[in-house]
């Protein structure tokens, strides 16, 4: 069976895999093993008779690190496919919120994404705060994805109240999610319009506590997208635990501020373009030193290999060959860092997060080594993800989820009653 537990030569209890190819160190290696001890972490890598024979064969599959949805926009979901009506929707239940995250989480993992920052306005009402963040972690842990929780402040809902709710879930996380299968995120909402006193008092409390902080920057306006990064840099937010989300007004000016912070860039190709606005300039990010995620954003479709193939031209110079590597590096490694997520990589002493995919998928039938990068990156489509594993723990079989059948038929028969 997938992710048999098997004995390794060292005698510890391990699990092992043995795919036609492994994606490590930026290229895919045939005839290669690799073990993950009983806590999901990979202990090691093998090309020795005994440890072949012994690691569970993935036949005809290729593995590769997990992706990371820097930005997923996750109660937003339920607008995909309803119209202008769907956006006047509000007051959403507890189990309402709870079916929306399991489907957008199902949707990750049939794509192949392993973490996902699951980012919201935070609720204004008092007795609403709090409430659907313990509903998403709750889908979460139930699909078996990792992620990271970003409540985002709003114009409404900042300062004191926001903070206090920030501290109520950081401890309700480390009592009932102990381990790194999620973690919290501070976010803001039209960040440019939130209070200097509030976005002070945000960037104190996420420095503390060393939180991300999630800022989506104006999508419009001239200089707008600086005019919010010098509001954060006053407020203490512009350094390295800050990802920026959306390029598309930036100037060289701004791209230089955000390298020499080291903070994080996060593009949402699909939300972008569908506003009418350019993708910015992705080249001068790269020049820059600075880290580039990708996010689905506002989930207008949840693939973010689909989200890559809009920006992968704009990723330097070279063979297109190099440009597909820099864009699997970015949707993985460029995405964990982003977040602080433990995988983003098949290395030792990273959680075994990975997915396979179908060599003889139709999109991508035919490619040998050499090519198979470039393959992934470009042609394949969904269907060709077959198995997906977090922490060594089998979560997708055969491109399907346990859940899926109940998690689908709950969603559209909720959307159903709405429109009732």
């Amino acid at each position: 069976m997938p992710g048999m537990s098997t004995s390794s030569n060292a005698g510890a209890r391990e699990t092992g895999w043995l795919p036609d190819f492994l994606y490590t160190g930026g290229r895919f290696e045939p005839g290669l093993a690799f073990f993950a001890d009983p806590l999901g972490k990979i202990t090691r890598f093998s090309r020795e008779a005994a440890d072949l024979a012994a690691s569970c064969r993935l036949n005809r599959q290729a593995v590769l690190p997990g992706m990371v949805d820097t930005y997923c926009r996750v109660l937003d979901r339920r607008l995909r496919g309803r119209g202008l009506a769907a956006e006047k929707a509000v007051g959403l239940k507890p189990e309402e919120v709870r079916e929306i995250a399991r489907m957008v989480f199902v949707e990750q993992l049939l794509s192949g994404a392993t973490c996902v920052a699951a980012f919201f306005p935070c609720a204004a009402q008092e007795e609403e705060r709090g409430g659907a963040s313990r509903e998403i972690l709750r889908a979460a842990r139930e699909i078996g994805i990792r992620v990271a929780l970003a409540p985002a402040a709003t114009p409404e809902c900042a300062g004191e109240a926001y903070l206090r709710e920030l501290e109520a879930l950081r401890l309700h996380v480390q009592r009932e999610y102990p381990g790194d299968e999620c973690w919290l995120a501070a976010g803001l909402e039209r960040g440019e319009a939130i209070a200097a006193e509030a976005l002070k008092g945000i960037g104190q409390y996420a420095h503390g506590q060393r939180l991300r902080v999630l800022a989506p920057l104006p999508l419009a306006g001239a200089g707008a997208a600086g005019r919010m990064l010098r509001q954060l840099a006053q407020a203490g937010l512009l350094d390295k635990r800050l990802v920026a989300i959306h390029a598309a007004d930036m100037q060289a000016e701004e791209m230089g501020a955000l390298g020499a912070a080291r903070a994080a860039l996060c593009i949402c190709p699909s939300d972008t373009t569908a506003r009418g606005q350019p993708l910015g300039e992705v080249e001068a990010a790269l020049a820059a030193g600075i880290n580039l995620a990708l996010g689905t954003g506002c989930l207008r479709q949840a693939g973010l290999l689909n989200e890559g193939r809009q920006v992968v031209g704009r990723l330097g110079g070279g063979s297109p060959a190099e440009r597909a590597a820099r864009l699997l590096h970015i949707l993985a490694t460029g995405g964990a860092r982003s977040l602080g997520a433990p995988s983003g990589a098949l290395e030792v002493g990273r959680p075994a997060d990975f997915f396979t995919v179908n060599l003889y998928d139709p999109s991508i039938a035919g490619a040998d080594q050499a090519g198979l990068a470039e393959a992934v990156a470009y042609a394949l489509e969904r269907r060709g993800v077959r198995d997906v594993w977090i922490g060594g723990r089998q979560r997708l079989v055969g491109g399907r989820h346990a859940q899926q059948g109940p998690v689908v038929a709950r969603f559209a028969e909720m959307v159903r009653r709405w429109e009732g």
